[in-house]
């Protein structure tokens, strides 16, 4: 059995994806990269074979003023993605950051491999099953989409469609074609204390820094008024915005907290460290739509969150109860729920943040992959019992 993972976007937690389908599904299948050299330096470990994309997918343009350049980019994807299927000639090809391309997929040649889709940003649910209204160009956008997963499902060449949203999975489910998952995201690793750990303190905003991580809510809501309070910023920046963030460290720093600047890319292990020592995570993205893998990161090493109270990230939270979710816009509300968290122990966000992190344990992410590719010629993991093998495909 042969399976190939694409994902032709670098940085961030691309590799960590890639790494951890690529260690769940070699357990009992051939398994092949095909990925940028950036990731792939990240990744590969000589224990799956490789195909480098070269350079990682350019920047999307802006979708109202490029349109055109946005589908080359597109349509480019689309040629890799067949050229990679002729080339390793898989018996699955696993897309794992597919909803840019969804829309031609449903228009393309069909595949010499089954595919498999992995889904951030449904959202078309949004507004019944997480109480988040939709702007008009946003519903429309949900619903195209929607329809997009519906037609992709009936081609021939079509596997899974895979999502890290729970509920858009369940609904998918009851459409035909092909078949729909959850996906949990990916095991966080296990954090051993580190000699002289001083303790917690402050709060942490971790992650991509860009305009649309929300850090200008958090200076809006600390600098309302004078404040002491610890805050660090860490993680790798998006060049155009240093100058804004800048200017952002200075309104709190004149407010009165303590901001440690930690601008560079950090090691999976030295991001969940700087969680680790936080006494809240502050996650106010005011646009943000499907998964944080920095919520799943906190609660894992027991940090609870504050977050803006809209779709999926808002819900489980208030579902989970591991944190605050608030109107980051309101900077009383936000700058309250930061201060709450800051000055307590928060012993009461424990047992909770420690059952949500074992929803996203190792054997959870395999049992989910397991269920995907046992299905007709999948591949058999170690831990799923022989009689569910199957017996075809290439060894």
């Amino acid at each position: 059995m042969r399976i190939t993972l694409f994902d032709w976007v670098a940085g961030g937690h691309h590799p960590i994806y890639v790494r951890r389908f690529a260690e769940v599904l070699r357990s009992d299948a051939e398994v092949i990269v095909a990925a940028p050299d950036e990731t792939l330096a990240d990744v590969a470990d000589g224990s799956f074979a490789t195909l480098s994309l070269g350079r990682p997918r350019p920047p999307m343009p802006p979708r109202r003023r490029l349109m055109s350049a946005a589908r080359r980019v597109v349509r480019d994807e689309i040629s890799l993605i067949e050229s990679v299927a002729d080339e390793s000639r898989p018996d699955y090809l696993v897309h794992l950051y597919a909803d840019s391309v969804l829309p031609y997929l449903v228009r393309a040649p069909q595949l010499k491999a089954s595919l498999s889709l992995l889904l951030f940003y449904p959202r078309a649910h949004y507004p019944t099953a997480f109480q988040t209204p939709l702007r008009p160009g946003e519903r429309l956008r949900a619903t195209a989409k929607e329809a997009f997963v519906s037609a992709w499902r009936r081609r021939k060449d079509a596997h899974a469609v895979l999502t890290l949203d729970e509920e858009a999975a369940r609904r998918w489910r009851l459409g035909r074609g092909a078949t729909a998952h959850w996906i949990p995201e990916p095991p966080v690793p296990l954090l051993d204390a580190a000699p002289g750990d001083s303790p917690r303190a402050g709060c942490i905003v971790y992650g991509a820094l860009a305009e649309r991580k929300g850090i200008d809510l958090l200076a809006a809501a600390l600098a309302a008024a004078p404040v002491s309070v610890e805050v660090t910023i860490a993680g790798e920046p998006k060049a155009s915005f240093l100058p804004r963030l800048g200017e952002l460290v200075d309104e709190m720093r004149r407010a009165g907290a303590t901001v440690d600047v930690r601008a560079y890319r950090h090691s999976e292990t030295e991001g969940l460290r700087a969680l680790a020592r936080a006494k809240c995570a502050v996650l106010p993205y005011p646009l943000h739509d499907g998964m944080s893998r920095v919520l799943v990161e906190a609660c894992s090493v027991g940090t609870p969150v504050v977050v803006q109270d809209r779709g999926l990230l808002g819900y489980l939270v208030r579902r989970h109860g591991l944190g605050r979710a608030v109107d980051c816009h309101d900077a009383g509300a936000f700058r309250r729920a930061v201060l709450a968290l800051v000055e307590t122990d928060n012993a009461e966000y424990a047992d909770n943040l420690g059952r949500f992190a074992s929803r996203f344990s190792p054997q959870a992410f395999e049992n989910s992959l397991a269920t995907v590719f046992l299905r007709g010629n999948g591949p058999r993991p170690p831990w799923a019992p022989a009689a569910a093998a199957g017996n075809g495909g290439r060894r």
